[in-house]
Formats: structure tokens, sequence, C-alpha cells
């Protein structure tokens, strides 16, 4: 890459300098965390949408055998069949059908970004999946953007940032601050990252209401090598032959 730059919320987006480049969604807790767990978990199509709206008009074209999922202000959205929580997505309620997610920040990130030449989403699970994939690319821009919550810093955004960045090869590698500032935290330790994710806003009230296995899930770094993109609004796993093909 010839550049990286480090957006703290989906509100720094500026979609006209995306158009051939690459974008790294991240949306810890949980947007891009409970997409790349649908995905594992075989269904047969994802669509990240970013309203109410579009989610309807959707689920109109797909039928009734579509699944709804996500959240607004962190509650499950009045209408939809499933809320944004990973566990509520098993096999064997997703396998082979179609999910149309919602959420406050991480799914409207992804349709923010959506001019770019490729996005990509990243979480703590396939975080060195992401940092190797970015790895190879030459003479173009890479942007991470941390979802933020509803324009604020997210502190478990910025964990996997740093994460990412930590991982990569930046040398003549031009830079913003906030990279500059993600580089110089050392957050590689697994035992750390969830002690940091339970001090988090969002961790702080999972652990209130008793979820503790929401952290330990999204806190495990490397648990997944899955590298999942966005391809006419619907996720789709860069397998082998594609991830080739994009990287010549």
């Amino acid at each position: 890459m010839k550049r990286c730059r480090l957006w703290l919320s989906k509100e720094e987006i500026k979609p006209e300098l995306l158009h051939s480049n690459t974008v790294v969604v991240i949306d810890v807790l949980l947007a891009t965390t409970t997409l790349l767990t649908i995905m594992e978990r075989g269904a047969k199509r994802v669509i990240p949408v970013e309203n109410k709206e579009d989610a309807e008009r959707l689920l109109d074209k797909l039928g009734e055998t579509a699944i709804t999922g996500g959240e607004q202000r962190g509650r499950k959205i009045d209408g939809f069949t499933l809320g944004h929580l990973p566990k509520e997505f098993p096999s064997e309620v997703v396998a082979n059908k179609d999910v149309i997610f919602l959420s406050t920040n991480g799914t409207r990130a992804i349709c923010r970004a959506a001019n770019a030449k490729r996005v990509l989403l990243a979480n703590l699970r396939n975080a060195p999946t992401v940092a190797k994939y970015l790895n190879t690319l030459q003479d173009e821009e890479v942007y991470i953007v941390c979802s933020g919550a509803g324009g604020h810093f997210s502190l478990e955004d910025f964990l996997c940032a740093s994460i990412i960045l930590s991982q990569l090869n930046l040398d003549n590698v031009k830079y913003n601050d906030a990279v500059q500032l993600a580089l110089e935290q050392d957050f590689n330790c697994k035992n750390k990252v969830r002690n940091i994710l339970e001090k988090s806003r969002v961790g702080r009230s999972s652990i209130k209401k008793g979820m503790q296995d929401l952290i330990d899930f999204t806190g495990d770094i490397g648990a997944s090598e899955l590298l999942v993109h966005v391809k006419d609004g619907e996720l789709k796993e860069l397998n082998n032959n594609l991830l080739n093909s994009l990287t010549k």
C-alpha cells in the first residue's frame, strides 16, 4: 500500500477518497463480529443495510423465509426476527438462509463506504487474517474505519485497529496521526485485550447483563481465518482464487 489512514468513527468517512482504494470496517461489539459469524455458520446470503426501510424492502423482495437481525441503539428492532448477538445465529437457524442485518453503527459504516474498490469486514477474531491480506496490497490506499458509537470514539474498535496496524508492513507508507497513535499501543496480548473489552462502554454493559461469554467470544484474537468483503451489496468470502485475482 502507498498510504494508510485510520478514521475513528464512521462520520469521518469521505466517499470521494475511496473509489480505487480498500476500506476495512470495524465494529467489534458487535456488527462485524456477528456478520462474520453468520457467514461462518452457513448463511446463503448476508446483506448489511443502512436503515429499516431498506431492510423492509429487501424482505419484501426475498420473501418470508429471509431472516432479519440487528439492533438500533443496542435494542432488538421491532418486527425483526433476531437481535444482534452472535449466539442468536446458530447454524440450524441461518444455514442456507438469506439474512438481512441492520445495526446502529457497523452496517451504516459498511454502506457509507460502498463506492470503495473493496470493503472488508474486520473484528478481533479475524484481525490477523485481515492484516495478512492488507500486506499484499500494492499501489492503493487503505482506510481503516472504526464504526464508533454514534459519532463518538469506541475503545474496542480502536483496539482492533491497533492490532491490525501492528501487523502491517508500513515501511515507506504514509499514514495519519490516528495510525501513529494506534501503533504506539501494545495490545497483542489476549488477556490484555479481554481486560480492555470488559472496560469498554459496551463491554461494561455486557458484563452487567451477565454476558461474559460475549466478551470471551469477541476477544478471541485470530479465532477465525475468514476474510469477508462486500460485493454488490452482499457479503462474500474472499476464497483463494478470488483473493489471488484481487491482488494481481
